[in-house]
């Protein structure tokens, strides 16, 4: 074998790749026909090879078959919700700060996972803020539309995302501020 061996990312790039073509129902040959007029040529065998892991993509290619499955680049790198593990990047992380680093919104660093933390946590006080008003509104008999129960589960569900949020950034920084900077 030359060079290095295909790593755990490569799994995730196949199986992403056959997800986005099955997704929109389309076969092999005509992926292949896709990527020959997008300028990539590439044989339906060699659309298989890739799906089943026993060809590596280029990036050229990745870019390529993003395109032609009418998704993205980053959608194709990104690891399945529960994976912890990329090529490359030590297991330090949660699912989410690998699903945020492949999306671009955030570096694999102390600040910057500081700085995703304390967005994360601003935009769950802001939601509970918002929820709690609405259980407000209710409260004073002022009745809407939506169940009342859907403005509780919205409060619940954003108390428990701002103390994930609180916990993780202290995790990554004992002495981080928990203020809005």
């Amino acid at each position: 074998m030359r060079g290095n061996p295909a790593g755990i990312t490569h799994e995730h790039v196949a199986q992403n790749i056959r997800t986005a073509r099955q997704a929109i129902g389309m076969d092999v040959r005509t992926a292949a026909r896709l990527m020959t007029e997008a300028g990539r040529k590439l044989a339906p065998s060699g659309i298989s090879k890739i799906e089943n892991g026993d060809r590596r993509v280029d990036v050229d290619d990745l870019t390529a078959l993003a395109y032609i499955f009418r998704t993205t680049p980053a959608a194709l790198l990104t690891p399945p919700a529960e994976a912890v593990t990329l090529t490359g990047v030590p297991e330090l992380f949660i699912p989410e700060e690998i699903q945020a680093w492949v999306a671009g919104s955030v570096k694999l660093t102390t600040d910057d996972l500081v700085r995703y933390w304390k967005e994360q946590r601003f935009l769950a006080i802001s939601s509970g803020h918002w929820a709690e008003e609405m259980l407000a509104k209710y409260d004073r008999g002022q009745v809407g539309v939506t169940p009342r129960e859907v403005y509780q589960q919205r409060y619940d569900r954003q108390t428990a995302r701002e103390a994930e949020a609180t916990g993780r950034l202290l995790q990554i920084d004992p002495n981080a501020s928990l203020t809005f900077e």
